[in-house]
């Protein structure tokens, strides 16, 4: 991670949203893709990627933030789609 990393992430941490959104921007296409994959809805996969940032970003400024920013985004992409399918198989 490099200083300037370091220093945006410690400013999200204190709750800075536009540090967070500078730190993930690099994310944001493959957590979209990942979600159009379980939804086939592009509408609907901008909402769960969507609902991935906000999580990682509450988890973060709680304290609740374990491992890299990588390994949380994903782990919480995957947890969204995971529960997205389940909804989407009770629905069908």
């Amino acid at each position: 991670m490099t200083e300037n990393e370091r220093q945006l992430l410690e400013s999200a941490q204190k709750g800075c949203v536009a540090a967070f959104e500078e730190l993930t921007a690099p994310y944001w296409a493959r957590v979209y893709n990942l979600m159009l994959k379980t939804c086939v809805d592009e509408f609907e996969a901008s909402l769960l990627s969507q609902d991935v940032f906000v999580k990682v970003f509450e988890a973060l400024i709680s304290g609740h933030f374990n491992g890299g920013l990588a390994w949380n985004i994903y782990r919480t992409a995957d947890e969204v789609s995971r529960q997205a399918a389940c909804k989407s198989e009770m629905i069908s």
